[in-house]
């Protein structure tokens, strides 16, 4: 499976119309699109900075023209400049969704292609830690094998609980970067604003 992400860096003063029109719009056109599994919507409403990912059979599928047109007029309704990323979705621990409002914390990866894999074989051996966590919902890695970059993307029910859990997943990223050579340069906090996601991958 492959994940589309889809962010959005806008106005502060209009993050809730970009918002909207994702919910209220372009999330049909997505959802209804072949070969599409899923999509989560999360924002900072105090940085002006809308993401959106979407799932997808293959990456191709994503490049549809009325979800190109989709992804922009989001990103116009938010004031805002749109990057995308595409990514291969390397696994997930835990339920797959959790209840708009919880908080998801979305850590960068770089490490050298060579040792992609070990990087991954690590993760998946030390995520299961985080279940004994107060309020852990799931978690998820993705990965551009490529260039050596990916994306831990951890989601739990409060703020309280995701800083909580934020020495041990300071101990994760600092063990992976012994053992893998995998660095984490930093984490971007968000409210999960919706979420629609097919069962675990990997």
């Amino acid at each position: 499976m492959h994940a589309r992400v889809n962010i959005i860096f806008g106005d502060r003063d209009r993050v809730e119309d970009g918002v909207a029109r994702l919910e209220d719009v372009d999330r049909t056109a997505v959802e209804v699109a072949a070969g599409n599994r899923g999509l989560v919507t999360m924002v900072d409403r105090a940085a002006g900075v809308i993401v959106a990912v979407s799932y997808w059979d293959e990456p191709t599928h994503s490049s549809d023209a009325a979800l190109t047109r989709a992804r922009d007029s989001a990103a116009a309704a938010a004031g805002g400049d749109l990057v995308v990323e595409g990514y291969e979705v390397a696994f997930r621990e835990g339920a797959p969704v959790a209840d708009p409002g919880a908080a998801v914390r979305l850590a960068r990866m770089r490490v050298d292609p060579s040792q992609v894999d070990a990087a991954l074989a690590f993760l998946r051996e030390a995520l299961p830690r985080l279940r004994s966590r107060a309020g852990f919902a799931g978690a998820e890695v993705l990965v551009d094998r490529g260039v050596g970059a990916g994306l831990l993307v951890t989601v739990w029910a409060t703020d309280d609980d995701a800083e909580g859990a934020a020495a041990v997943l300071e101990r994760l990223r600092d063990d992976a970067a012994r053992r893998a050579g995998a660095v984490f340069p930093g984490t971007e906090a968000y409210t999960l604003v919706r979420a629609r996601v097919p069962a675990a991958a990997g």
